[in-house]
């Protein structure tokens, strides 16, 4: 080989070296936005559902003039003085640290003992928590969530318009398909229980009108709606229903048992109005229970990495039709390819604007999906854990999370039934490839989210109050807060701050689809006591002073 072309050799593979390290090379994120200290608590008060704790907090002006403490739930983990790593909160909870821990504590005969306790009252079926419900007050729309379901058993809008329920979602009924779609079972249900066939998850898809873009034009986009751990979405609740109620004896707010007599399953009357509220703005909505709740067959309710997963293999079902059934809003059954292209305003799955929401447990496989979608894809629920590259969808627009998991292990709060949570979450995971409280992975890629809404209540035992600003001010675009004098459960809170909730969801997702710089409206606050400020003078009813 002679000079010149060991010359030209030597060119070609620096210039094909340097094209491979630019086309590796991955942007450095940002470090999480460091606000200024916030004040200290200066006061405590009791608060019912569903901490009945007494808790720190901050004197603020009430409507009658006098000041008043309101409380909030900090966090149970604070950075050691002198810690030398850019990020406690992430660097200190990732997967791989929490299950370090977790080997830790197997290896320990009383810590493995007191956990794996836990684990075993969790594992699916998960009876004690996960109920299915709906159907037994009306055995009409009773089902085999893991048959051949006949779509029209499934309860629509319009069943809600009947007294005493009377909801608006009724209203939607000639704009609803009632939807079935195909998945695999998830990685418990496959690797323990060596189940192999195929689930079906089943929901309401609501046709809207468009969003309005402020210039005279409607732009269609759809939000795509996860509910509770134990949500059930066409569960019943009578409109008099309360959640919890007060011993005589003890004053504490005690949790009331369903189903009963007149509720299948509390809370999802907030929650069709929520759906009711976007589609008037505008928005297609899809909502649908998560697998092993409700409706969706599957065994395992509570892998929540699996079920982001979900998200996707709906909207290619949607386009393409394959794994599909619908129940037309004009009572067609349509299948495969003649359902594909019949829902996502004749747009591609990939074109659409989209919006994910999730709430409570939906809210951790919302926050799986959108780290999935903008960062990595990793099996974090299997014995070896490998990353892909995320799934790149450019039109989903931003999230919402209400009651949201989503900053999580390192923002559990300060409460003596949580302080297990980290070696239970790492236990599920390792043990039984459930991936159920998100770690550290969630948070430590909001820089890349698009836009975000959080919504919770000050002592939300999901995450603390802390946490939810963390995770907030990782956003780089579009955001918003909305808090209440309230528990995680958004049903118990004052019917006004959940209407002003929801009016502020749909203000964000308006804003986040057209490209606005900010969301009108939203509530101005510069650290953790002018957020809690910007609570109006109202109350969960077990708490108020």
């Amino acid at each position: 080989m002679n000079m010149r072309t060991l010359r030209h050799l030597h060119r070609t593979l620096s210039v094909a070296l340097a094209l491979l390290v630019v086309g590796c090379a991955q942007p450095e994120r940002p470090p999480s936005a460091h606000r200024a200290p916030s004040p200290p608590t200066d006061c405590h008060a009791r608060v019912g559902a569903d901490r009945n704790m007494v808790l720190p907090g901050y004197l603020l002006p009430s409507a009658s003039g006098a000041t008043t403490c309101v409380p909030l739930l900090q966090s149970a983990y604070r950075a050691p003085a002198g810690y030398a790593g850019a990020d406690f909160h992430v660097e200190e909870f990732t997967d791989a640290k929490l299950k370090a821990r977790w080997r830790a504590c197997k290896a320990d005969a009383a810590c493995f003992r007191r956990i794996d306790a836990q684990m075993q009252r969790w594992l699916p079926p998960n009876k004690e928590r996960a109920r299915r419900s709906t159907g037994l007050l009306d055995p009409s729309s009773a089902i085999d969530p893991e048959g051949q379901v006949d779509l029209r058993q499934i309860r629509r809008p319009a069943f809600f318009a009947r007294p005493p329920y009377r909801e608006a979602i009724a209203e939607a009924e000639p704009r609803t398909s009632t939807v079935e779609f195909s998945a695999p079972r998830d990685s418990f249900e496959r690797l323990e229980l060596r189940m192999t066939d195929t689930i079906r998850l089943r929901g309401w898809y609501i046709e809207g009108s468009g969003v309005d873009d402020g210039h005279g034009h409607k732009r269609r986009a759809l939000v795509i709606m996860a509910n509770g751990g134990g949500g059930q979405m066409t569960a019943i609740q009578h409109p008099d229903e309360q959640a919890y109620r007060i011993d005589p004896a003890s004053g504490r707010a005690i949790a009331l048992p369903f189903p009963n007599a007149t509720t299948e399953t509390m809370g999802q009357r907030w929650w069709r109005d929520t759906l009711h509220v976007l589609n008037a703005a505008g928005f297609d909505v899809l909502a649908y229970d998560r697998r092993g709740e409700g409706i969706s067959g599957g065994f395992s309710d509570t892998n929540t990495l699996e079920q982001g997963e979900d998200v996707f293999r709906i909207l290619e079902h949607m386009e393409s039709g394959d794994g599909l059934r619908l129940l037309t809003p004009d009572g067609r059954l349509l299948e495969g390819r003649a359902a594909g292209g019949r829902l996502l305003a004749g747009m591609k799955a990939r074109q659409i604007p989209l919006l994910l929401a999730g709430y409570s447990r939906g809210s951790m496989s919302m926050a799986w999906a959108m780290t999935r979608n903008f960062v990595e894809a990793c099996s974090h629920d299997l014995p070896t854990v490998r990353c892909g590259p995320p799934k790149g969808y450019r039109n989903i627009k931003g999230a919402i999370l209400l009651a949201s998991f989503a900053a999580g292990a390192g923002y559990v709060p300060d409460a003596p039934d949580l302080a297990d949570r980290n070696l239970f979450a790492a236990g599920m995971a390792a043990e039984h490839h459930i991936v159920f409280y998100p770690s550290a992975e969630t948070l430590a890629g909001m820089d890349h989210w698009p836009a975000a809404f959080f919504g919770k209540g000050l002592w939300d035992r999901a995450e603390s109050l802390e946490g939810t600003v963390a995770a907030y001010d990782r956003i780089r675009g579009l955001k918003e807060i909305v808090v209440a004098r309230g528990p995680h459960a958004i049903e118990t809170w004052d019917p006004a701050d959940i209407r002003h909730l929801q009016a502020r969801i749909a203000a964000f997702a308006t804003a986040a689809v057209n490209g606005a710089p900010t969301v009108p409206g939203a509530s101005t606050w510069t650290d953790l006591r002018s957020l809690v400020a910007t609570t109006p003078d109202r109350w969960e009813a077990t708490s108020r002073p």
